[in-house]
């Protein structure tokens, strides 16, 4: 298949022309994520897509609305949110960065050992250029006006 005849390359191109395609980029790229059976054949078409537009356009980076569709997708591809409603209707990029959020922030509990653990490191390790010193000082304020 001619790679510039394919549904990411219009995509691609048509936020090259305007940062206003954002939705549109986003649309067609969630549509051929869609249909890739798998992540790794979605991720290996986006690249093969990418190689073509920098070269045929002579840019180093991909524009904004692209790299931003590319990075929701297939943040939500790794995570396993699905990328369609029960209507078969493909779900809006804020929708699915915030169920990627909801997906990381349900693997990682905190405990009340690690919580305490990253504040006591946080001390510990005061930058130079901050006076430890006041640093304790306040932290005991604090206590003692929660405790």
């Amino acid at each position: 298949m001619d790679i510039t005849t394919s549904t990411l390359y219009a995509a691609a191109t048509e936020s090259l022309v305007s940062e206003t395609s954002a939705t549109s980029t986003f649309e067609k790229m969630i549509q051929v994520a869609f249909t890739h059976s798998t992540g790794d054949t979605f991720f290996k078409e986006l690249r093969e897509t990418e190689k073509q537009i920098k070269k045929d356009f002579e840019i180093s980076s991909m524009p904004g609305p692209w790299r931003s569709a590319k990075s929701v997708i297939q943040s939500a591809m790794k995570t396993g949110v699905n990328l369609v409603d029960d209507n078969g209707g493909f779900y809006g990029k804020t929708y699915l960065q915030n169920k990627i959020k909801e997906t990381k922030a349900s693997k990682d509990p905190v405990s009340v050992e690690s919580y305490t653990k990253r504040i006591i490191d946080l001390l510990i390790n005061t930058p130079a250029s901050v006076s430890q010193k006041d640093v304790y000082m306040n932290v005991i304020n604090y206590l003692e006006g929660v405790i």
